[in-house]
């Protein structure tokens, strides 16, 4: 697929507390509605969704490709915002799944530096990453991982330039790690949390991995529930014998 300023893109963001859609024409952010919600994105990710499209003036038959933040995050908002794009695109549009944590980057993307966008996950572990960032576009630096706060603070020390904290937990990291450092700096509020026009840019770099909506899955980094409690069985049944 060949992305130009006429290619519509609609974003889709459930990895978290927020709520968002998006949707581009080519670099042009045409339409966004974000919050913060406490009903399930179940209740509100497809009125949201119209209410986009309504406000940019096209329709989803207008819309060239279709992006979801594919994780890490929310098992179930994962799950919501991926079903979505899936029943959306069942008929062949060209849908891509992004990392949460690159579409947070991109929300912060004019700063100069390695981005890291961060979080939580559970008690003294976060998901993080690493970008470098020209001002306008990416470089990954570190793959996306879920680790303890010590290994994100040695990649931090041992990174070049400014750094950049994005994420929910990046307040937090700031003032417990990096108080006393100038280089470490916090994003704007404004961009510490996702939204899915940071999923739009995100998917435009990655235009050339769009493809049928069979192909889209999340990507948890950790085990989800359901997962962790076979492997308690299995642990308990390895006790027994």
């Amino acid at each position: 697929m060949i992305f130009d300023e006429q290619t519509a893109v609609l974003g889709i963001e459930t990895s978290g507390k927020i709520a968002s859609c998006a949707i581009m024409r080519g670099e042009t952010l045409l339409a966004e509605n974000t919050f913060l919600t406490k009903l399930t994105h179940s209740q509100v990710i497809l009125p949201t969704l119209k209410r986009t499209l309504e406000d940019s003036g096209l329709s989803l038959s207008d819309i060239d490709l279709f992006a979801v933040s594919a994780g890490p995050g929310s098992y179930t908002g994962l799950r919501i915002g991926i079903a979505a794009i899936k029943g959306i695109c069942a008929l062949g549009k060209p849908c891509v799944g992004v990392s949460t944590l690159e579409a947070l980057a991109y929300g912060c993307a004019s700063a100069r530096g390695t981005i890291i966008p961060a979080l939580s996950a559970r008690q003294g572990v976060v998901y993080f990453g690493g970008y470098l960032s020209d001002g306008r576009e990416l470089k990954e630096a570190l793959d996306d991982r879920v680790a303890g706060e010590d290994e994100l603070k040695d990649f931090i020390e041992s990174a070049p330039g400014d750094i950049i904290l994005t994420g929910d937990c990046a307040e937090r990291l700031k003032t417990e790690l990096f108080a006393d450092s100038e280089r470490v700096r916090l994003a704007p509020p404004n961009q510490r949390l996702q939204s899915a026009a940071g999923v739009c840019l995100a998917a435009i770099s990655h235009i050339d991995e769009a493809g049928s909506a069979a192909k889209l899955s999340a990507r948890y980094l950790q085990n989800t529930m359901a997962e962790k409690l076979k492997d308690r069985e299995k642990a308990n049944e390895t006790k027994k014998a």
